[in-house]
């Protein structure tokens, strides 16, 4: 779920000249020295998006100039200040980092950042940072934490798919996304319009310093690090006489009718779990890698070694995509935990970052005190 942090409203105060008062000057400066005469170079840039690119730079929607320069200032001043680092001064300029794709020169003091992924935008969101443009996976998936934020965002895309000229039109100065075909296949045309930055997937942790590494704002992410270890070391000291009571095996009903998804301990979930003391039952420990183990609904009683089940819902605690059907088989009714109330709802069961780590963390405290109670 992409995606426990909000983002914090800038600090001014009425009345007074805020530090984004001055950024905004000094860009309208620029904006006044440069014109509108920076255009892209679409020579390589293949038909039909060559004439999108071409049209949008007409317009003044590609390159600096005044209007873009006003916009950028905004857009720093967005969130709790500007999309640039707090690891440096950020003076402008150019940095080379890592990624996915390899080397990439991002701006020091990126203002104008789209994501093209829902992980990098949760991640923006947890460094405190709006993103002019997100990727739209639907509202249902959006946590309640950014949720007005990402809802008055412009939307880039939807289901699978990126439109290229909603994203040249929000003239960005950065685009984050990550290793996967629909965000790496319009690559090539992506760098034509800004620096694009494609994180790997190999952990949800990776992809995040990836992220944070392309704003320049590692320190910020290190913090949130050192909160997810704290509160799972302070969970799995409050709760050690539960956690080491019962098993649990994880689970989501997936989107197929008459199947559901068994994880284990090397899900992104499981793993965040297990570090604050989850103990899984031998149906979950047996799904090995960060994937899922799909089973059929004959296959229900597996999950008769689980003290307590866990699984993937909406943000009001209602099972989602398929679980509703899966709860309702006369199979799932008669296991043992569900026979107990051993249940727990985990909205953030697919972390996008650090923020959904730390909700994950309050939904297993949450569904621990509960089992307490029982």
């Amino acid at each position: 779920m992409t995606i426990l942090i909000d983002t914090p409203a800038t600090s001014t105060t009425r009345g007074t000249r805020s530090r984004c008062d001055t950024e905004l000057d000094t860009e309208l400066d620029m904006g006044l020295d440069m014109g509108l005469d920076m255009g892209l170079d679409t020579g390589l840039i293949e038909e039909p998006f060559a004439d999108i690119v071409d049209d949008l730079t007409r317009r003044g929607l590609i390159g600096i100039g005044l209007g873009g320069a006003a916009t950028l200032g905004l857009a720093a001043c967005g969130g709790s200040g500007s999309a640039s680092g707090d690891d440096t001064s950020a003076a402008a300029g150019t940095r080379t980092i890592s990624t996915a794709k390899g080397k990439v020169e991002v701006p020091a003091t990126p203002t104008r950042v789209v994501c093209i992924h829902p992980s990098a935008s949760a991640t923006l969101y947890d460094l405190g940072l709006t993103p002019v443009g997100v990727y739209d996976q639907g509202s249902s998936y959006i946590s309640p934490r950014y949720l007005t934020t990402w809802n008055a965002a412009p939307k880039i895309g939807s289901d699978g798919e990126l439109s290229l000229e909603k994203i040249a039109a929000l003239n960005p100065d950065l685009i984050l996304g990550e290793d996967f075909s629909w965000n790496t296949d319009s690559y090539a045309k992506l760098t034509a319009l800004a620096p694009t930055v494609i994180a790997p997937v190999t952990s949800w942790e990776a992809a995040a310093r990836t992220t944070a590494d392309a704003v320049n704002r590692t320190a910020a992410l290190d913090k949130l690090a050192r909160q997810v270890a704290a509160r799972s070391a302070q969970i799995e000291r409050q709760y050690a006489d539960l956690l080491g009571r019962y098993r649990w095996d994880i689970l989501q009903g997936g989107f197929d009718a008459g199947q559901f998804w068994l994880y284990g301990p090397a899900c992104d979930a499981g793993r965040i779990l297990a570090g604050a003391g989850v103990r899984f039952a031998p149906s979950s420990k047996a799904v090995k890698g960060a994937g899922d183990k799909v089973y059929s609904y004959e296959r229900i009683g597996l999950l008769d070694d689980a003290d307590v089940i866990g699984y993937y819902s909406n943000y009001d605690g209602t099972p989602n995509n398929e679980a509703p059907e899966l709860f309702a088989q006369a199979a799932y009714q008669a296991l043992p935990a569900v026979k107990a109330g051993r249940t727990v709802p985990l909205p953030d069961f697919l972390p996008g970052g650090y923020g959904d780590a730390l909700a994950l963390l309050d939904e297993l405290e949450t569904g621990l005190a509960k089992l307490a109670g029982l």
